[in-house]
């Protein structure tokens, strides 16, 4: 608690910023780095590369205090908000009401502005590598790796985007005039006039694009080693990314066929029970996790790390005392209580989060004992009977230390798992031929009892419920949600219900808050898009009441 209350003197004053959104970051549109400095040798190409993994470890708000602005992983958390199997609880330090409530969405909020400012940051980065070697037929052999992974993070933030912003129709908000509009595309060229009138593309235009970045990018890093510490993508996870975009372009035959290129293309196995719930290890060390294929990394030394609350673990570790997420500051994250008891006692990916007293699961939880405060500044840990149920283990704080942030928040964190490739098969076999044998293959290394007998869009859901167990809290089932609301809806109200009375929402079909606004900001400097903003989704869903 001690680390905590220092912070309670901006927290009114930084609530009102997210409210109003006041502050404004524009996106550069070239770079003070000349191609000869670029291109002269594989160091300077290797660190403007790494700069683009970094920057995805480690963005921050300049020039103010957003906290949930920590790079990558607090974009796959603003997701988990969003949708319908996770909950934050009520509490003073509640930086993610507004996502909870369906409140303050509008194009100049700064929660619409944070996933905006940090795709387009790396895609600027990434396009100084891209620009600068930009002569791909006679590029140095050893800048293909770093080159390509250039190229294919570019073609990550592009999916994503698309995803995030493409106006879906819904029974909620309206505007013909952006349906199936996803985002302008920026790419390595861009000129100051091109920047200030650079229209939305729709879906199929957009796909071309990502297409293209990831073509290059396979060219690329064909027969080129994996670099070291999977920060950067390689071969196996380009192919990972064309996998997505067929999914969400809904080409099935081609989703499946490039997932299996991905597993194909490198050394993986899916984690193990032991990896799962290491109290040490678990979800937070690449070098542990044999099925991680793309990771953010930090160390005691990382910016997002020194930020001490600011941080992923701050807010999803439950065994943490320094941080949100803890009992320090007791803004725990919860698991949707009618989600985990749906959850089969026989899988172990059950114990991802702490089981009701006298659970049947309650001899088999694995919690980090209480742990002593480090200095007088700091406060201890009381030890895993602090952890109220549903609260999650999932993402354990580094090396188990749950009292000092410099350790407990340098982690690794997963942006793409060889299983996400093997739901995608299974997904695409499901909707191509009624195939229920790569569902039962994954989930069988998770739970030894399970079978499956269903058909058509029955299979078909069952295998996005089994990736909702897999992926709760990386961020990935968001995406789901938005491309099949007829399988997938948010249904937050129910008896017993322990999402916050204010966040109980039942939605018919896409709720609209995944159709989020485009930065107001980039609206203003951009007049392409001044009349082709989402609407705001704010207040247009009916609290459902018990």
């Amino acid at each position: 608690m001690k680390n905590i209350v220092k912070y309670t003197v901006v927290l009114s004053v930084v609530a009102s910023v997210l409210a109003t959104g006041c502050i404004k970051e524009t996106l550069p549109t070239g770079s003070s780095i000349s191609t000869e400095q670029a291109t002269s040798s594989s160091n300077a190409v290797s660190s403007m590369t790494n700069a683009i993994a970094n920057y995805a470890a480690n963005a921050e708000w300049g020039g103010s205090d957003i906290h949930q602005f920590y790079g990558l992983p607090s974009l796959c958390f603003q997701r988990e908000v969003f949708g319908n199997d996770f909950t934050v609880i009520d509490n003073p330090y509640g930086w993610y009401s507004s996502e909870q409530q369906n409140l303050s969405l509008s194009a100049v909020s700064a929660i619409c502005q944070i996933p905006w400012l940090i795709y387009t940051k790396l895609i600027a980065n990434a396009n100084d590598v891209i620009r600068m070697n930009a002569d791909l037929e006679n590029i140095n052999e050893n800048n293909k790796p770093y080159v390509g992974a250039a190229y294919a993070y570019r073609a990550l933030c592009m999916i994503e985007m698309a995803q995030i912003f493409e106006f879906k129709k819904n029974n909620y908000t309206s505007k013909e005039a952006v349906e199936g509009l996803t985002v302008p595309y920026l790419h390595e060229n861009m000129t100051v006039d091109y920047a200030r009138n650079n229209p939305r593309m729709t879906k199929a235009d957009y796909l071309v694009k990502i297409y293209e970045s990831l073509d290059t990018a396979i060219q690329l890093l064909e027969g080129q080693a994996p670099l070291a510490g999977k920060t950067l993508p390689d071969l196996a996870v380009a192919y990972g990314l064309y996998a997505r975009a067929k999914l969400y372009e809904g080409d099935y035959a081609k989703a499946k066929e490039y997932a299996e290129l991905a597993l194909a293309s490198g050394e993986f196995s899916p984690l193990t029970k032991e990896q799962w719930t290491s109290t040490t290890t678990g979800f937070n060390n690449v070098t542990t996790q044999s099925s991680w294929m793309l990771c953010t990394r930090t160390s005691k030394e990382s910016t997002v790390v020194k930020r001490g609350i600011i941080n992923f673990v701050s807010f999803m570790s439950a065994e943490q005392s320094y941080g949100y997420g803890g009992p320090g500051a007791g803004a725990y994250v919860n698991v949707d209580k009618r989600f985990y008891n749906q959850i089969p006692d026989t899988d172990f990916r059950k114990l991802s989060w702490k089981c009701p007293a006298g659970h049947a699961l309650e001899s088999q939880m694995v919690l980090i004992p209480s742990q002593p405060a480090p200095n007088p500044d700091a406060a201890g840990y009381p030890g895993g009977a602090s952890v109220p149920a549903y609260a999650p283990v999932k993402f354990r704080p580094g090396n188990a230390n749950s009292v000092d942030y410099l350790v407990g928040s340098a982690t690794d964190f997963p942006l793409m798992r060889m299983e996400e490739m093997k739901f995608i098969i299974a997904e695409c076999a499901a909707r191509l031929s009624n195939d229920a044998t790569p569902l039962v293959d994954i989930v069988g290394t998770r739970n030894p009892e399970y079978t499956c007998s269903l058909s058509g869009l029955d299979l078909v859901k069952e295998v996005l419920f089994q990736k909702r167990i897999e992926f709760w809290g990386e961020g990935i089932v968001y995406f789901d949600f938005k491309r099949c609301p007829d399988l997938l809806q948010i249904r937050r109200g129910y008896e017993g219900t322990n999402h916050p009375e204010l966040a109980r929402f039942n939605c018919d079909g896409l709720a609209p808050w995944f159709n989020l606004p485009i930065n107001g900001y980039e609206a203003q400097d951009n007049k392409a898009l001044s009349e082709t903003n989402n609407p705001d989704p704010s207040g247009s869903v009916q609290l459902w009441v018990e």
